[in-house]
């Protein structure tokens, strides 16, 4: 009997274990790949205001050449396509995979509440509601500071970005600042990202349009 007891006591102390390491590398996969989704899109959005900075100077120098200053705008609309386009793949993979491991992190909590529920319950049929009992409460509540760390952690990370039921936010037209010391070769690259030669013209709409000569004034 005494040897049954042992693997029980054993049971009720690894099982929880099991689940809390279960816990904390869902949440550690999670978390470290939504990190490098978001820094993915903010040097996506670095990359972008230098190759839309560069257009709108253009813009101001141009201005008085009217099919220059046409091309000019059809170049930063579909530019601001493909931007927005790559923005909102990395929303939208942000928005999967925070989901995902909030589901990971949920059924392993629901596990983790059965076995609590089960101990409890077999420590009141054993010592009734005597100090013990209220031992094992205190015991089990501590398991749960990790779930709710874990879950707030979760949060924090991602509610600027999907603030409403994971939905991810829509893309704003920032106001785009021209950086100095922009090299040759990084323009070009910026070019072959932003404005490839295959790319299909500017039909984004004379919102597009509009808002090229808003902000390059």
């Amino acid at each position: 009997m005494t040897h049954f007891g042992m693997w029980i006591d054993l049971l009720d102390e690894g099982i929880p274990l099991l689940f809390l390491i279960a816990l904390g590398l869902a949440f550690f996969r999670g978390f470290r790949k939504n990190h490098a989704l978001l820094t993915e899109r903010e040097e996506l959005l670095k990359r972008y205001l230098l190759f839309r900075g560069e257009k709108q100077v253009r813009l101001k120098v141009f201005g008085e050449d009217d099919k220059a200053y046409q091309e000019l705008l059809k170049t930063i609309s579909n530019s601001w396509k493909t931007f927005k386009k790559a923005s909102d793949h990395y929303l939208a993979s942000l928005a999967q995979n925070t989901t995902r491991t909030r589901l990971f992190l949920q059924i392993i909590t629901l596990g983790l509440l059965v076995n609590s529920i089960r101990i409890l319950l077999a420590d009141y049929l054993l010592f009734g509601p005597q100090t013990h009992l209220f031992y094992t409460v205190a015991r089990e509540l501590s398991s749960y500071v990790l779930v709710v760390l874990c879950f707030a952690l979760l949060r924090m990370q991602t509610r600027r970005f999907l603030p409403a039921k994971g939905k991810a936010v829509e893309m704003d037209r920032e106001v785009l600042f021209f950086p100095n010391g922009q090299s040759e070769g990084e323009s070009e690259h910026l070019h072959n990202e932003f404005d490839p030669l295959e790319s299909s013209g500017g039909d984004d709409g004379k919102e597009d349009h509009d808002s090229g000569r808003g902000t390059g004034g």
